[in-house]
């Protein structure tokens, strides 16, 4: 997504180094197959921190890697999706993103296909574009987002068990949350379908951001 504000920190490296570690035995890393990895969890939990710590981790062992986000396959800009919020809470839910699109990606990868077509959310312009991914040279996709255990197609699944009332220092410090009862109530509503995808998951960040094997 065009327009949001991530920054690495040495405590997410740290815990990035950790999953290498995990990864590294659970996952055949060194082949040439096609890995995909699913990060998820709450709005503020640090799911793309996470994703991108891993990425510089995995590069900085020669396993190329990339990043996809789940923001990017809402089927509504951001804006718009807000709004459309606002007139009723019955629209928030994983039907505002396009999981299906978000499959075929993750099996367009793993297939080995050498230009994959995705959505990319332009924040800001609040508008969906799309890009080209040149995926041919990467061995690991890393895709993160608060529904993405939704799909089975994960070679590893990590959940992030830290609700939205755990990190509200961090929303408010990506400047991308207001503070209002109606976000609130928004947060509540995706926290009781989030919560169930924590036993997909084959390792668990805690509250306190630590590793958590199952």
């Amino acid at each position: 997504m065009i327009g949001d504000n991530i920054e690495l920190k040495e405590r997410h490296l740290a815990i990035g180094k950790e999953i290498f570690e995990v990864l590294n035995t659970k996952l055949p890393l060194k082949n040439k197959h096609k890995l995909t990895i699913g990060i998820a969890g709450e709005s503020g939990s640090g799911k793309s921190v996470t994703a991108f710590a891993v990425q510089k981790i995995l590069n900085e062992n020669n396993i190329k890697s990339l990043v996809w986000q789940m923001d990017d396959y809402f089927k509504l800009p951001p804006r718009s999706n807000h709004e459309n919020r606002i007139k009723s809470l019955e629209n928030v839910g994983i039907f505002e993103v396009d999981l299906a699109k978000l499959s075929r990606n993750i099996s367009e990868f793993k297939s080995g296909k050498v230009e994959i077509e995705k959505p990319l959310v332009h924040y800001i312009e609040n508008r969906i574009a799309s890009e080209e991914i040149a995926a041919a040279d990467y061995t690991v996709a890393i895709v993160e987002g608060t529904y993405i255990l939704e799909i089975d197609d994960f070679d590893f699944k990590i959940f992030i068990d830290r609700t939205y009332r755990d990190t509200y220092d961090n929303r408010m410090n990506r400047n991308r949350d207001e503070k209002s009862d109606f976000v609130e109530q928004v947060l509540e509503i995706e926290h009781q379908i989030i919560k169930q995808l924590k036993a997909k998951a084959d390792l668990v960040l805690g509250k306190n951001y630590e590793l958590l094997l199952k």
